[in-house]
């Protein structure tokens, strides 16, 4: 019984690794069968390719997780979208089809085949679908876990005259800059004079909550109260609370931002 506790506890703490080497090892098994299939022979399970295939696959793996951690620190953790995870993928595919090359030359020199351009090229379409695939099993919670916790649980640490505080995004309404001087508004209308710059806060934010209306302003989605088509291809913002400084009681999107700001405000409606 204790046997059974400590493998059901193993079991538990690492459940995604091991998920993650099932995944792997299927499709690499997948793969070498792919590729080694005759129907005019009969068959004859490929040992060599297998473990080649296993290895690739695992190599594979680690390219993904680390690049993975790469973009969850510089960039998901900051905003997720199509664009930033077809970036993820497309530069994962560009790193694995950099070192497929050397596995196939000492793939074919085990085997002491000659180089074909052909089969090169056809194992190298595989191995990418098959780690389209495989990035897909092994990320697509995970990203979707981490969209959901910044959108609903990200939270900026605000420092002043020694105090420290945390709130979380879906308490702040805007930040906005005074005499050089930016205030955080919450959705009670209370205001906090912040350490912060605009810049600094544009680059810590999450992008889909977060928009830099203009030089003196950030807004959270949740704060647009109303958006109005103004002269010359410009847009008038309203938001909610309203502020106590008259000169933000209509905030205007110049024409230049105008396309970036709707693209950003639809993405809300289409989560």
């Amino acid at each position: 019984m204790l046997f059974r506790e400590k493998v059901l506890s193993y079991y538990k703490r690492n459940i995604t690794t091991i998920r993650n080497l099932l995944i792997l090892t299927v499709l690499s098994v997948f793969t070498s069968h792919l590729t080694n299939y005759d129907a005019d022979e009969g068959y004859d399970f490929p040992v060599i390719s297998t473990i080649i295939s296993i290895l690739i696959g695992t190599l594979i793996g680690i390219i993904a997780d680390r690049n993975f951690k790469y973009f969850e620190r510089k960039q998901l953790f900051k905003t997720i979208n199509w664009p930033t995870i077809f970036r993820y993928v497309f530069s994962t595919l560009g790193y694995i089809t950099l070192i497929y090359l050397p596995f196939y030359l000492l793939a074919i020199l085990v085997a002491k085949e000659e180089f074909l351009f052909y089969y090169y090229f056809v194992g190298l379409l595989i191995t990418l679908l098959l780690s389209i695939i495989a990035i897909a099993l092994l990320y697509g919670e995970k990203i979707y876990k981490l969209h959901k916790f910044n959108v609903t649980q990200g939270q900026l640490i605000v420092k002043k005259n020694g105090k420290t505080s945390i709130i979380s995004y879906s308490e702040i309404a805007y930040f906005y800059s005074q005499e050089k001087i930016v205030y955080l508004v919450k959705n009670n209308n209370d205001s906090i004079i912040t350490e912060f710059t605009l810049q600094k806060l544009e680059a810590i934010l999450n992008e889909q909550l977060f928009f830099r209306v203009n030089r003196q302003v950030i807004v959270h989605i949740n704060a647009v109260q109303e958006i109005i088509s103004a002269q010359n291809g410009k847009l008038i913002l309203s938001l909610t609370p309203n502020p106590s400084d008259k000169n933000l009681s209509e905030l205007i999107i110049s024409r230049y931002k105008k396309k970036e700001f709707m693209i950003w405000f639809e993405n809300k409606l289409n989560n």
